[in-house]
């Protein structure tokens, strides 16, 4: 990574956290009026100057679309490590902030706004709002060197596809120290089938899997098993050269059975 941009990035990220949702905000504010230059553009087949009815709608757009994304939690979210589930968050702002501004346009009939502009609109700022959010969990998931905080996070597998390995992968999405690469599970209708963008694998593969997905380190979060079984399952993953951590089911940790 070139010297100012490691720069860069470690300015972008000692900002005040006001000061970062300040510049996505404004950012976003800049989207939603390119989409509305962009939307006329694909409509009529050429560039156009803002009058009084573009401004207006581009307005709307900003009056609409910043209320929409705080709600659903857009300027909450951390781009250093924004994936998926923020990717999909976006799809939802925007859908609903789709219907909101065409509904809008078509109930006052604001004349000389072409047909189709606010479902082009939308469309156009779905795309460049998402475009945003990879860029920057891109640029900012760099650290000098060039190397990603994603390469440096131990690979683990969660053993258990039940409730609690679901609620332990949800809770690692943003760690900064472990990565989930999937699932084992006993169940073998289970084999092959995905979860939260999660594989589930046959635990009696696991010399294979951890080989393939570089993995050191087995969650077991099965709270519910016989002392039987989870020793089996140690014997199993050590067997593999595999490092088991149990944990407790989540019930426990909240009335205070375990501590964290």
């Amino acid at each position: 990574m070139p010297k100012f941009t490691k720069q860069m990035t470690s300015f972008v990220l000692s900002l005040p956290r006001f000061l970062k949702q300040s510049i996505v905000v404004g950012v976003d504010t800049i989207l939603c009026i390119f989409g509305v230059w962009f939307a006329y553009y694909l409509r009529l087949g050429e560039f156009i100057y803002f009058s009084d009815i573009e401004i207006t709608i581009a307005l709307l757009s900003v009056i609409i679309a910043l209320p929409v994304f705080h709600v659903f939690g857009l300027y909450r979210v951390i781009f250093r490590y924004s994936r998926l589930p923020a990717l999909l968050t976006v799809s939802k702002a925007i859908a609903i902030y789709g219907l909101l501004y065409a509904g809008i346009i078509t109930v006052f009939g604001i004349v000389g706004v072409p047909r189709t502009i606010d479902i082009i609109q939308p469309t156009v700022l779905l795309l460049t709002v998402a475009a945003s959010r990879v860029i920057a969990s891109a640029w900012l998931d760099k650290l000098g060197g060039g190397v990603s905080i994603s390469s440096l996070r131990q690979r683990v597998l969660i053993y258990g596809a039940g409730v609690s390995g679901r609620q332990l992968a949800d809770a690692l999405v943003n760690s900064t120290e472990m990565k989930v690469v999937g699932f084992l599970d006993d169940d073998k209708l289970l084999h092959g089938s995905v979860i939260n963008g999660l594989v589930v694998r046959d635990p009696l593969k696991i010399r294979d899997i951890k080989i393939t997905f570089n993995v050191d380190c087995v969650l077991l979060a099965m709270p519910g098993l016989t002392r039987k079984r989870r020793n089996d399952i140690f014997d199993q993953m050590i067997g593999a050269q595999v490092l088991v951590r149990t944990l407790p089911s989540f019930s426990d940790l909240v009335q205070g059975k375990v501590t964290v």
